[in-house]
């Protein structure tokens, strides 16, 4: 039988590669979309053609709405 996949993070080696790229891959990606923004702002600036207009489009509404029973829910008493 194949072993199951490790689940977390805290199940991997001290050394496992997985380790030293995620403890700043958070900052790092923040960075890059940050760079990525500022060096199209810069483009278009030296380029002499209109700034960029940012544009946000949301996920559509849920046609269904999830149905929750009571049965479902807990209430912590700590």
């Amino acid at each position: 039988m194949p072993s199951k996949p490790i689940s977390s993070l805290d199940e991997l080696p001290q050394t496992h590669v997985a380790r030293r790229n995620f403890k700043n891959s958070v900052f790092h990606r923040c960075l890059s979309c940050f760079r990525r923004g500022f060096l199209v702002i810069k483009a278009a600036v030296l380029n002499r053609l209109p700034l960029p207009q940012g544009s946000f489009f949301p996920e559509p509404w849920p046609s269904l709405t999830p149905q929750l029973h009571v049965s479902q829910i807990t209430l912590s008493t700590a």
